[in-house]
């Protein structure tokens, strides 16, 4: 952008002092007439570069480009993406806009450690995708000048995803940031259903044990403690079992949890943040709560009982698939869909209510927005903005998010004709025994893993969503509480000070979370611990946050 916008200040200004010379009389020196010359010379390069560019690129209609241009960009792939040098989804949109995408990603686990090297390292993407990027990192970067304010590039050559804010006012809220800008474009799904993560048991092995469906926290206990001391997977060893574990570095059980435990009532959206509403209806952290040390000594009980695998806070997800697909796990609480247990199996896990604690509150808060920030910005450094917005854009529109979402009709979808899809046997009973996310993964990538700059329509995500997952949904809506999905934005003041804040107390606080459930650190520490919290400047850290909270309320 900077070099359009300079070219085309050179260009003015040289044209300018061209019409002032031609207005002077024949009898100019000629000094003065090997300078206009030499004007005239650079103002026609000048122009033949600007006219070169503005006619390579098409504001409306396909191509974008006339000649094939390269667009360097950054992403989080998903374990189950094809190499997206490959995938379908984007070597066919390169068909129809001739512009060619070439990819450097990285995977899931370690894309955020990339991601902050490679935004402090100075070298930068054209464009990040399925970017990730948080509320933090768009205002540090955006007000420093690294990442392109979008607002323009928008209301120029975005129609599809002007529309989209229009049709849906919030999905534009969530992208702006105090100052107005808008520095990355967001993904936003229209099925609600899929927003839930939820508690995933393998009802063969409770048939095993002769267990039912757990309802309360005493209840799963007593199924975790039967599915580790006896056969439960049927396979003759009565030792292989692991009852209980995890792909999200142990934090599923304690976000499925959280109702049980009076935590959680903003939702999932800021959980990582240790964030809620206090009995008055103030933000709270809970991390340093009665109720977070109470969930923590549960947890600790159960993993002192070998009932959770002690490997959860540390492996990868391959590992955890590799384990699934053994048949080795009995129960994990994440995700909208129980595929990520592995093809073979994902039909055998049922989700179970939201667990009861010891008085019979039940109440279910284990979700996320429909809509989220940080899915795709345009570095300072791209020489093609226009461009890089037109491409995405295409994805905002119908056509587009069905590319990316179901991949190829007749071969990942078949069009029913009455507006609705439905995936094709390659998925859905795939002739290599590709889970769902990992068949469609092969020619789309917004179905598995989500997270893509992209709007989905309800039928796209009825399509790709199992019956397990609506059938999840309706057993924990009677217990919805949420005070509201809340997703804040700072100011660049603010954001400084969490930055300084976040870095000593979320780490602090991720860190003793598993000494304590591990039981490297004893709970008679837990006051030293909370003292440790406030000395980090625990008041100023909430204060902020109710600040950020009242504007995010109020808008």
């Amino acid at each position: 952008m900077k070099k359009v916008k300079v070219l085309a200040a050179l260009l003015a200004a040289l044209l300018t002092l061209s019409a002032c010379t031609s207005t002077n009389s024949g009898s100019s020196s000629a000094s003065t007439n090997s300078s206009t010359e030499s004007s005239g010379d650079k103002s026609s390069a000048v122009s033949s570069e600007a006219q070169a560019e503005d006619s390579n690129f098409n504001e409306t209609g396909y191509p974008i480009v006339n000649e094939k241009i390269t667009i360097t960009g950054f992403g989080n792939q998903n374990v189950t993406h094809k190499d997206w040098q490959d995938v379908y989804c984007f070597t066919k949109y390169e068909e129809l806009s001739n512009i060619h995408i070439e990819w450097t990603t990285a995977p899931n686990q370690g894309y955020a450690e990339k991601k902050n090297v490679l935004l402090a390292g100075g070298e930068y993407p054209d464009i990040f995708y399925r970017a990730g990027l948080s509320v933090g990192d768009q205002v540090n970067y955006g007000s420093k000048g690294l990442l392109v304010p979008m607002n323009d590039l928008i209301d120029q050559y975005a129609p599809n995803l002007t529309a989209r804010f229009e049709e849906v006012p919030d999905m534009k809220k969530c992208v702006t940031m105090p100052d107005g800008n808008i520095y990355t474009l967001p993904s936003r799904s229209l099925c609600e259903e899929g927003t839930g993560e939820y508690n995933w048991i393998n009802t063969r092995w409770l048939e095993n044990v002769n267990m039912e469906m757990p309802t309360t926290l005493a209840e799963l206990e007593a199924v975790l403690v039967a599915f580790k001391e006896q056969d439960a997977n049927g396979n003759g060893d009565p030792n292989d079992e692991i009852p209980y574990s995890d792909r999200a570095s142990g934090k599923s059980i304690l976000h499925a949890t959280n109702g049980s435990f009076g935590i959680g009532s903003l939702g999932r959206n800021v959980l990582n943040s240790y964030l809620d509403l206090d009995e008055s209806g103030k933000i709270r952290m809970f991390a340093v709560s009665d109720n977070f040390k109470a969930q923590l000594q549960w947890v600790n009980g159960l993993y002192s009982k070998g009932l959770i695998d002690p490997e959860m806070f540390t492996q990868d997800i391959p590992t955890f698939t590799s384990k699934g697909e053994q048949d080795l796990i009995g129960a994990v609480f994440h995700n909208n869909n129980p595929e990520i247990i592995g093809a073979q199996h994902m039909d055998e896990f049922k989700a179970a209510p939201p667990l009861a604690n010891e008085d019979g509150t039940r109440v279910f808060n284990n979700l996320g927005t429909t809509f989220g920030s940080g899915a795709f910005a345009i570095s300072s450094t791209n020489p093609y903005p226009k461009e890089s917005m037109r491409w995405i854009d295409y994805y905002y529109g119908e056509e587009g998010a069905k590319l990316l979402w179901l991949g190829e009709e007749g071969v990942t979808y078949i069009d029913n004709g009455d507006g609705t899809y439905a995936m094709t046997e390659y998925v859905t009973n795939n002739p290599d025994g590709l889970n769902r996310p990992q068949a469609i993964g092969q020619y789309a990538i917004g179905f598995a893993g989500g997270g893509c700059p992209v709007f989905t329509t309800e039928a796209f995500e009825r399509a790709r969503l199992t019956d397990a997952c609506f059938e999840a949904w309706d057993a924990v809506m009677p217990y919805y509480q949420v005070e509201g999905l809340a997703s804040f934005s700072y100011t660049t003041e603010e954001q400084d000070r969490l930055n300084a804040l976040s870095a000593d107390i979320v780490t602090y606080v991720d860190e003793m979370k598993v000494q304590f459930i591990t039981g490297k650190q004893s709970f008679d520490q837990w006051d030293s611990y909370v003292k440790n919290i406030e000395n980090m400047g625990l008041e100023e850290y909430v204060q902020i946050q109710q600040a950020a909270y009242e504007r995010w309320a109020n808008s």
